[in-house]
């Protein structure tokens, strides 16, 4: 161990920090992962409702049998993230993330939507997210929470813009021509990763967060990559569920709402553009927040986060649940604004300090499979229902009690005994 130590304290340090690089890069595609997300597909639903006159239930199930196989895809992506790195993983995915948007402007029957929808979740969504996520967490350790809320202004900003501007595109160009546009803007993205990415900072002779560690650093680096728990060893500990609780819950409930939230509002009389404009209200709210909770992540860690996190989420279903004109429509998008700047940034931090940098890829792969099973899970109770009752009502009620559960979990969360502490039970 002396001699790595030594050896990492002469190699030549590259003459620019290009950790930054990949903050650009990640959040970038953060950014524009945002039509295959919920909240950037949603705009699109009434009018391809419209044109092909399908059932609520039929375009739920599938979106739900689309994000099921794209948590499989992901869960086997984390482990090929951890063998070839971030850079190959984005490139390949970026071009077929292009290739999905262009089959989602030809769709003109159920396969057609299936399909697209399938590569659709399993490109932008999932396994772009993923790489570009983990991309960061290599590049720096005792600033990632700060790190980690600048690539998530890319997501704040995708979710202000995108909705929106999507609605305008489609009253422009009709839905066909909104998702080749998408496409072209998304192609944009393929050379960047092609010429900027690398997946560790060591490959350019660096070190994360940019700066020559001291002895001392060194070690605890060293001594962090040697304590990083592999998936296996991961699940075995109560941290790990408790934390896939905290993903499950959130990606359940926000993307059931994300996915309906357009039908729901314009259900009690507000117009698409004003449904619309919610998203654009809890990226407003959630940005200043994302810069704060980075800043608390590194501070206090990531529990209280969580569960604070959980706490704004039961609170905006409950605001939904109550909703009955454009104010409270407000009032509840910025609760969600308050909600996704705060779990979402707090659940990354986690990953990596508590079960260390060398398997991130397969750790995090396995939290984005259980949050695309709940994001598949979401929407379909509320199509179901609507159904059935011609409302949403009771399934947003229905709801409001599982961050509250979840609230609980996090507060009791803590990080799991060293690896070696374990092995030797």
């Amino acid at each position: 161990m002396r001699v790595a130590i030594q050896e990492r304290s002469v190699a030549r340090p590259h003459p620019h920090f290009v950790g930054r690089t990949m903050l650009g890069v990640s959040a970038l595609a953060l950014l524009l992962s945002a039509p295959a997300q919920t909240y950037g597909f949603s705009v699109f639903i009434d009018p391809m409702l419209a044109e092909f006159g399908w059932s609520r239930s039929l375009i739920s199930a599938a979106y739900t049998i689309a994000t099921l196989v794209s948590a499989a895809v992901v869960f086997l992506a984390g482990g090929v993230i951890d063998r070839f790195g971030q850079r190959r993983v984005m490139l390949v995915t970026a071009v077929a993330y292009v290739v999905a948007l262009l089959m989602m402007g030809t769709v003109s029957n159920s396969i057609g939507l299936l399909l697209g929808f399938t590569l659709l979740r399993a490109t932008g969504s999932s396994v772009l997210t993923l790489a570009a996520r983990t991309l960061v967490a290599q590049w720096f350790v005792r600033r990632r929470g700060r790190a980690v809320s600048l690539i998530n202004l890319g997501k704040t900003l995708g979710m202000a813009i995108v909705p929106p501007a999507n609605a305008l595109l489609i009253e422009r160009f009709g839905w066909r021509g909104a998702w080749q546009l998408n496409a072209l803007l998304v192609a944009l993205l393929v050379p960047l990763v092609a010429l900027l990415v690398r997946s560790r900072p060591e490959e350019v002779g660096q070190y994360p967060d940019g700066h020559q560690p001291d002895v001392t650093e060194a070690a605890a680096t060293l001594a962090d990559d040697e304590g990083s728990w592999s998936l296996r060893q991961a699940l075995r500990t109560r941290a790990m569920w408790l934390l896939l609780s905290l993903t499950l819950v959130p990606a359940l409930v926000t993307n059931g709402l994300s996915f309906n939230q357009i039908s729901i509002l314009t259900g009690i009389g507000l117009t698409p553009t004003v449904a619309a404009t919610t998203f654009a209200v809890e990226s407003i709210v959630a940005l200043p927040m994302t810069l704060l909770v980075g800043w608390l992540a590194d501070r206090f860690g990531p529990r209280s986060v969580l569960a604070l996190g959980q706490a704004t989420l039961t609170l905006a279903v409950l605001s939904l649940a109550l909703t009955a004109s454009a104010e409270m429509a407000f009032v509840f998008g910025a609760l969600r604004g308050l909600s996704s700047g705060t779990w979402i940034l707090a659940s990354e931090v986690a990953w990596p300090a508590y079960f260390g940098r060398r398997y991130l890829g397969s750790i995090v792969g396995m939290s984005f499979t259980v949050s695309f099973i709940g994001a598949a899970a979401g929407p379909l109770p509320f199509g179901l229902i609507y159904d059935a009752f011609g409302s949403y009502d009771y399934a947003i009620w229905a709801l409001t009690l599982l961050p509250a559960i979840t609230t609980w979990a996090a507060l009791i969360i803590r990080p799991p005994r060293p690896r070696h502490t374990v092995q030797a039970r």
